[in-house]
């Protein structure tokens, strides 16, 4: 894993600001802050060698729609794929361009980089427009990997199922799309997956999928890739034995079969994506701020570099952490403006308050109230 900045660093904030840990409310990432109640798990699990149980392989299909490779969080296969994906030709490997979207998780573009692949861009902040470079980059027949993170983090950009198809069908033989979901639980008729015959059919899908970030349980690091047999077997092999420790597929087999919960959790977290957005509605107002995506499990909202840094320092200096997006992270989504002046552009990502967890919504809301106070 590469030294990007990610959410979720609370041990760094604390020593940062002088709060101690367990004063924080993290807003910093788009994990489910209403987190899967875990099991008891059987003493022996911690002392077996973790292989593979047959519940844990009925519980990934009976949810996913098809079998696929579990791995030690995507991460993992975020790492290996663009190795993977590369072409052995007369004993050279030829590492195809891949086209990403200029904003998004970094840890994609930073693989792909060190994989030697050189990086094309399509706009992650506009629908219409990254339609059109995605096409006009098919339209080449030049051999390229497409890579989605569908929807999009932090920009919340999303591409309906038939469109992905359709692209997966127009490309060269030998170039993969590739399609992190790490989102997509919240609508899981939206995922590639869905259709599980007609992902299979075509060939050239690899699909990422997280168990973290719906289930709220991302330190249990448990990740799934679905592919083709021949991709799928080598990246099992770069994997390694014991992929996935037992404890975590106990957690995921009983997660995994709870159709009741995760029900209730869908209509949660929209509950709780309705109150975070009106805790921060007034703060948007009063500076201008933009909002770019305020469904699942994070908004995001676009506003001035300088008042973006002077709120983040705010909320931090009081024990909110959340996360800015600036800089070459923030790549060339910013529509309408130069490269110069998209230096003075950021882009402010939440967290979901948990709306049952009253202390949690009247510390935001006191923060923000202290906020607008000082920008009178």
């Amino acid at each position: 894993m590469s030294n990007l900045i990610h959410g979720g660093d609370l041990v760094s904030a604390a020593q940062r600001y002088g709060i101690p840990v367990e004063d924080w409310l993290d807003l910093s990432t788009g994990i489910n802050p209403a987190a899967y109640p875990v099991p008891q798990i059987d003493a022996a699990l911690f002392q077996r060698l973790p292989y593979q149980s047959q519940a844990f392989s009925d519980a990934v299909a009976n949810y996913y729609g098809g079998e696929g490779l579990a791995c030690n969080g995507t991460q993992q296969a975020i790492e290996l794929l663009p190795k993977l994906s590369s072409e052995r030709l007369v004993g050279e490997q030829i590492t195809y361009p891949v086209l990403l979207p200029d904003c998004g998780y970094q840890e994609h573009r930073y693989s792909w980089q060190q994989a030697g692949a050189a990086l094309k861009f399509y706009c992650a902040n506009d629908h219409q427009q990254a339609v059109a470079q995605i096409n006009q980059q098919l339209a080449k027949a030049e051999p390229c990997h497409l890579l989605l993170i569908n929807p999009n983090n932090p920009t919340g950009l999303q591409f309906s199922p038939e469109q992905v198809f359709s692209w997966a069908e127009q490309m060269t033989e030998g170039s993969y799309l590739i399609v992190d979901e790490a989102f997509i639980d919240l609508c899981p008729e939206q995922s590639l997956l869905n259709d599980y015959d007609r992902f299979q059919q075509l060939g050239n899908l690899i699909v990422l999928r997280s168990f973290g970030k719906f289930f709220g349980l991302a330190g249990i690091r448990l990740g799934f890739v679905f592919a083709e047999p021949r991709l799928l077997n080598r990246l099992k092999t770069e994997l390694g034995a014991w992929a996935v420790n037992g404890p975590a597929q106990a957690v995921a087999i009983d997660a995994l079969n709870n159709q009741c919960w995760q029900q209730q959790a869908r209509q949660q977290i929209a509950a709780n994506a309705e109150v975070t957005q009106a805790l921060w509605q007034p703060l948007f107002d009063r500076v201008g701020a933009e909002l770019l995506c305020s469904r699942g499990l994070f908004l995001s909202a676009r506003l001035e570099s300088e008042i973006a840094e002077k709120i983040y320092q705010f909320l931090a200096e009081r024990g909110v952490l959340i996360r800015l997006v600036r800089g070459e992270e923030l790549g060339r989504s910013v529509q309408g403006i130069s490269t110069e002046q998209s230096a003075s552009i950021c882009l402010l990502r939440s967290g979901l308050i948990d709306a049952t967890e009253e202390n949690q919504c009247k510390k935001l809301e006191m923060v923000i109230s202290e906020l607008l106070l000082t920008l009178e």
